[in-house]
Protein backbone atom coordinates (compact mmCIF):
# COMPACT_ATOMS: atom_id res chain seq x y z
CA UNK A 1 0.00 0.00 0.00
CA UNK A 2 1.53 3.46 -0.86
CA UNK A 3 1.89 6.39 1.39
CA UNK A 4 -1.19 8.84 1.63
CA UNK A 5 1.08 11.58 2.24
CA UNK A 6 3.93 10.38 -0.61
CA UNK A 7 0.10 10.82 -2.92
CA UNK A 8 -0.51 13.90 -1.75
CA UNK A 9 2.63 16.29 -1.21
CA UNK A 10 5.03 14.91 -4.64
CA UNK A 11 2.32 16.52 -6.73
CA UNK A 12 2.37 19.74 -4.18
CA UNK A 13 5.91 19.42 -4.64
CA UNK A 14 5.95 19.35 -8.24
CA UNK A 15 3.78 22.59 -8.52
CA UNK A 16 5.98 24.35 -6.09
CA UNK A 17 9.11 23.63 -8.24
CA UNK A 18 7.30 24.45 -10.99
CA UNK A 19 6.34 27.96 -9.82
CA UNK A 20 9.66 28.87 -8.58
CA UNK A 21 11.36 27.72 -11.75
CA UNK A 22 8.69 30.21 -13.47
CA UNK A 23 9.71 32.94 -11.66
CA UNK A 24 12.97 32.03 -11.50
CA UNK A 25 13.26 31.90 -15.36
CA UNK A 26 11.02 35.09 -15.37
CA UNK A 27 14.18 36.96 -13.68
CA UNK A 28 16.74 35.69 -15.56
CA UNK A 29 15.89 36.02 -19.18
CA UNK A 30 18.78 34.52 -20.99
CA UNK A 31 17.83 31.17 -19.74
CA UNK A 32 14.92 28.98 -20.65
CA UNK A 33 12.84 27.34 -17.98
CA UNK A 34 13.74 24.10 -19.09
CA UNK A 35 17.22 25.19 -18.60
CA UNK A 36 16.75 26.82 -15.11
CA UNK A 37 14.35 23.39 -14.49
CA UNK A 38 17.38 21.30 -15.49
CA UNK A 39 19.55 22.78 -13.09
CA UNK A 40 17.35 22.59 -10.21
CA UNK A 41 17.14 18.96 -11.28
CA UNK A 42 20.59 18.26 -11.14
CA UNK A 43 21.19 19.53 -7.46
CA UNK A 44 20.97 17.22 -4.34
CA UNK A 45 17.22 16.86 -3.19
CA UNK A 46 18.10 18.95 0.41
CA UNK A 47 19.73 21.84 -1.81
CA UNK A 48 16.42 21.48 -4.63
CA UNK A 49 14.25 22.16 -1.22
CA UNK A 50 16.34 25.14 -0.69
CA UNK A 51 16.19 26.68 -3.68
CA UNK A 52 12.12 26.12 -4.18
CA UNK A 53 12.11 26.94 -0.39
CA UNK A 54 14.01 29.91 -0.60
CA UNK A 55 11.89 31.60 -3.86
CA UNK A 56 8.63 31.07 -2.27
CA UNK A 57 9.81 32.31 1.20
CA UNK A 58 10.88 35.28 -0.46
CA UNK A 59 7.58 35.90 -2.65
CA UNK A 60 5.69 35.07 0.73
CA UNK A 61 7.49 37.80 2.46
CA UNK A 62 7.19 40.16 -0.45
CA UNK A 63 3.25 39.35 0.11
CA UNK A 64 3.37 40.36 3.76
CA UNK A 65 5.33 43.28 2.98
CA UNK A 66 2.45 44.63 0.57
CA UNK A 67 -0.21 43.80 2.92
CA UNK A 68 1.28 46.94 4.76
CA UNK A 69 -0.46 48.65 2.30
CA UNK A 70 -3.58 47.01 2.50
CA UNK A 71 -5.77 46.00 -0.31
CA UNK A 72 -4.39 48.41 -3.20
CA UNK A 73 -0.74 47.09 -1.69
CA UNK A 74 -2.16 43.56 -1.84
CA UNK A 75 -3.34 44.19 -5.53
CA UNK A 76 -0.15 46.18 -7.13
CA UNK A 77 1.61 42.80 -5.92
CA UNK A 78 -0.31 40.13 -7.54
CA UNK A 79 -0.20 42.37 -10.44
CA UNK A 80 3.92 42.33 -10.30
CA UNK A 81 3.60 39.14 -10.19
CA UNK A 82 1.27 37.93 -12.70
CA UNK A 83 3.67 40.71 -14.58
CA UNK A 84 6.61 39.02 -13.92
CA UNK A 85 5.55 35.08 -15.20
CA UNK A 86 3.70 36.17 -17.78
Amino acid sequence: MSDPRRTVMVPIARQCRMVAVALIASLWRTRAPEEIDAAIGGLPAARQSAVVGGVLGFLFLLSLFAAQFGLVGLALFWLAVILIVS
